[in-house]
Order: C-alpha cells, then structure tokens, then sequence
C-alpha cells in the first residue's frame, strides 16, 4: 500500500490515537477494490453478516497531527537501567576507584615536589620559599579551580570536565620537568593545580549521581581518603626518587601516570550527571529517527552558563561568610589540611635533624601518617551503622546531627596525636615514637573530614555543591599559605615547641562538634540556606 503512518512514541495519549483515522459503515454485498487517481489504495470488504466499520485511512490532503510535546521529553523510569542509580555494583565501583585513582594522581602531585627543595635550590640558584612557592601555588590552584570547574560540570557534565582537566593537567606538566628557570616552573604549577581541582570539586557529584541517598556514607568515606591519602604518598615516592636521579624524573612520573589515568577515565567512566544523561540520550534518539522533537529537560529549560555562573561563585563564598555552621566547619578542616601540608616541611625536618634520615628515608616517616587515614577510614563502617540506626528508629531521613560523633572522635584524636608528635620529638626517644603521633593524627583528620562533607550535605541538600566549594576554596587557601613559614617555625621553636603550638590551635577548635550538635538544630531553623 502506498499510505505511510507515523511512528508514535508509546507515551501518546490514547485520545489522541483516535483523532488519526475516520471510520466509516460499510454495506457492500461483494468485494470490491479501487484505485484512485491518486494512486492511493482504500479498501471495502464483505460484510455480509451484518454492518460493521471499516477502517479507512485519512485521506492525503489532511496532515496528521503531531502526538504533544510531552510525547518526546527523555524521561526515566524509576528501574531504568539507564540511570546511574541502577547500574551494576560492578560499574559504580569501577568509575569510584578510577576517579579515586586519579584523585590520588593530582594530590600526589601537589606533594611530590617537597622531595626536589634541595634539587631545585642547587640548579636555580634560589631560596628555600621560592622552592616551596610551587607546592602552595598548585594548592592555591586546587581552591580556585574547584569554584569554576564545579558549575562546568552541571552544564557540561562530569565526564567531559575529568577528560579535559586531566589531559591539560598531565599536559602542562611537560613545561615543569623541561623547565630552564623556576618562573616556568611556578607558573605551571599553578596551571596544573586549577587543572587538577576537578577531582576535588567534582568527584563528589560522582559519588551523589551514582548512589542512592542513605547508601553514600561509604563511598563517601573512601573519596575523602584518596585527596588526603595523596599528599601521603608523594614525599614517599619523590624521596629515594630525588635522592638517586635528578628532581625531573619526579615531574616525569606524574605525566606517565596522567597519560595512564587519562585512558582509564576515557573507557571506563561515563557520563554520571543524569541531566546530561538524559541529554545524550535525547541526541542520540534525534539522531536515529530523524525526529527532531526530541528533547531533554536540561534542553527544554534553555539555561546557560551565562545565566548562573556568576551566582554559582558567588554563593559559595556568601553561604561560608554567612552561615555560623558551615564558616566553623570550613576552619575546621582548613586547619588540618593546612597541617597535613605543613607537615612536608616538617616531619623530614624533624627526623633528618634528630635521627639524621636521609632524603628517602624521611619520605617513608609519612607511612605512619598515610596508615592512620587508612585506619581512620577502615573504622568508618562503626559510625555509618550508628547514623543508619538513628534513622530507621526515627523513621525519617536522619538529622545533620547524627554525622558528628565521628567528629567529636576526631575532635580528640588530632590534637593528642600533635601532642604526642611534640612530647616525643627528642633525641632520646627513639624514631617510632613521633611517628606513632602522626598515625593518631591521620586517624583523627579522616574523621574530621568526613564528619565536615557529611554534616554540609546533609545541613545543605539544596545548597550542597555550594557549601562543598567554599570549603575547598577556604581549606585549599589555608593549606597553601602553611608551607610557606612551616620550616622558619620549626627552626625558630624546634620540633616539640612548634608541633606543640600546632595541637594548641587543634584543641581550640576541638568543641565545634560538641557544640554544634546542641545548637546546631536551633541554627538550621534560622539558617536562609539550611533545610
């Protein structure tokens, strides 16, 4: 036959099926068939046995009308195998550990060049604070990138801002270990650093768009380890490294272990952001069938990146500034972070000075350290059960409050680890000892963090992306400057004197969570941003 009919999407309402054919009685007493002019074919059949309706098509001239709008929206059904919720155990937790590898990459990165102070003095010509500039820029670098990358990423979605962030960042790598002059050197320090910022202002989403709520806390818990377990692992790799072959081949390492990174997120993590789900899948369908109807409901809503972007950098920096709870928790952890970064200075300081490590050997001092973040995050599944509980027992979502008893924990332990560092840190005592005080520390800053990323999402469900990105800009600003008068300190007040003022400052901020887990009710009732 030569009539042609359109194909409907299943969702038209069957209302509107009807409108697309007639009906018409027919009391013929022998079959007939016809050919119009036309050329189009319409048939009447038998039906002797009594009236009945044939179905004739339309004719030609008259348009078929087109099913609504609504037909062609991309939408999801609750178990649709295509939404991030849905997929596999397999597949989460491969796109996880790959985007928690390449978080490990760019930290790592960001503490590796501890080990080249030395190196970098002797082939420049320059100061000891020019050759420690290029750790606190790249952190600098991670505070703001994340403000920029973060709002990239709900408009672009994650996949494209990892590929192209880390294909810069292994890139502009390659002026570092060729670098003829410390400026170049600085400088793409800093380029590298923003370049890296999409693994602490993104992964997170990742984690959000993959797991279902109540179901996060874990995969949560061991995102927070790979950004601080990073800075662990770098001076342990860059020491015997530097103390055997030139401060280059550290730079080297990075760009090979980018290039493997860049390949993993290339094949093995997809697009997580389900409007930009949701997105491809409406290009792709337009693409199939020709219909040029289909749409998403990022598309359908017309925003740009011009539209919110301003707003996206400036909330973040407003919430901080003007919520008591997220500006006390954002101190919180840019102290620790601060002095975790601190700490690169100072532990090969103090164990060169009092047990005379060599360059390597006092890189292996940061394996206390790195092992008592893996204990701290090991122990994590004690306080997720307890906050599960409280939930299922209240019957609701469970309150902001309940993610702070692992704080109050590490409210404790990282100011007696400092203290145990600062008691121990004398000739007489042996090596293992201030060692033993790092590895509480890192147990206690694992806690602290988790406890801060649990309490600021859970505080500020509408607002989580915002409150997550003050605090990398806040944290990141304070961990950068820390470096910088880290070493005169530890000289001017000796290992015990500046270890000790460091765990004075910690139990300053040690009450937050006990206090915040009385007021903190009576702050969100008032909160313009809490919900």
């Amino acid at each position: 036959m030569g009539e042609v009919y359109r194909l409907l999407p299943l969702n038209v309402p069957e209302a509107d099926i009807g409108s697309l054919y007639r009906f018409e009685p027919s009391f013929t007493e022998d079959s007939r068939r016809t050919s119009p002019n036309n050329g189009r074919e319409s048939y009447e059949g038998d039906f002797s046995h009594g009236s009945t309706a044939a179905l004739i098509p339309r004719p030609a001239s008259r348009e078929l009308p087109s099913p609504p709008e609504e037909a062609y929206l991309v939408s999801f059904v609750l178990n649709d195998p295509r939404h991030p919720y849905n997929w596999s155990a397999l597949k989460k937790w491969t796109v996880l550990i790959v985007v928690c590898s390449a978080a490990v990459c760019v930290t790592v990165a960001s503490s590796i060049q501890a080990s080249t102070y030395q190196n970098l003095e002797d082939e420049f010509d320059v100061l000891r604070i020019e050759a420690v500039a290029g750790v606190s820029l790249y952190v600098l670098g991670f505070g703001v990138g994340a403000l920029f990358l973060g709002p990239l990423s709900e408009f672009y979605g994650r996949s494209i801002i990892y590929l192209v962030s880390f294909a810069l960042f292994t890139i502009f790598n390659i002026p570092i270990a060729t670098a003829q002059n410390m400026g170049i050197l600085l400088f793409f320090r800093l380029i590298t650093g923003l370049c890296g910022a999409g693994f602490l202002s993104v992964a997170g989403g990742t984690v959000s768009d993959m797991f279902r709520p109540g179901t996060t806390d874990l995969p949560t818990a061991i995102y927070t380890l790979a950004p601080l377990s990073g800075p662990c692992l770098g001076p342990i790799l860059g020491g015997y490294m530097n103390q055997n072959v030139t401060w280059r081949a550290t730079f080297y390492l990075i760009i090979a272990w980018g290039g493997v990174e860049f390949l993993l997120l290339w094949t093995l993590v997809p697009e997580t952001f389900l409007p930009i789900v949701q997105k491809q899948e409406a290009r792709r369908l337009r693409i199939s069938t020709g219909e040029g109807a289909w749409t998403s409901p990022s598309e359908k809503s017309g925003r740009t990146v011009r539209d919110v972007f301003p707003a996206a950098l400036w909330v973040p920096i407003k919430l901080m500034m003007s919520e008591k709870m997220a500006l006390a928790m954002d101190t919180w952890t840019s102290l620790i972070l601060g002095i975790i970064y601190l700490f690169f200075n100072a532990i090969p300081y103090t164990f060169r000075t009092l047990y005379n490590f060599s360059l390597g050997e006092s890189g292996l001092a940061f394996l206390a350290l790195g092992l008592g973040m893996v204990l701290g995050t090991a122990t994590q599944p004690l306080f997720i059960a307890r906050i599960k509980d409280k939930g299922i027992r209240a019957g609701t979502k469970p309150a902001p409050e309940t993610r702070l008893p692992v704080g109050m924990a590490g409210a404790i332990l990282a100011p007696v680890g400092l203290l145990w560092f600062a008691l121990s840190s004398f000739r007489k005592m042996p090596w293992i000892m201030p060692m033993l005080g790092t590895l509480i520390f890192g147990v206690g800053s694992v806690y602290i963090f988790t406890c801060v990323f649990g309490f600021l999402v859970s505080t500020y469900p509408k607002y989580a992306a915002s409150a997550m990105a003050g605090n990398t800009l806040l944290r990141c600003v304070w961990a950068a400057g820390f470096p910088l008068f880290a070493l005169p300190m530890y000289q001017g007040l000796g290992p015990e004197g500046a270890t000790g003022l460091l765990a004075g400052l910690c139990a300053l901020l040690a009450p937050i969570p006990f206090v915040l887990a009385r007021v903190g009710p009576r702050l969100r009732a008032k909160s313009e941003y809490a919900s």
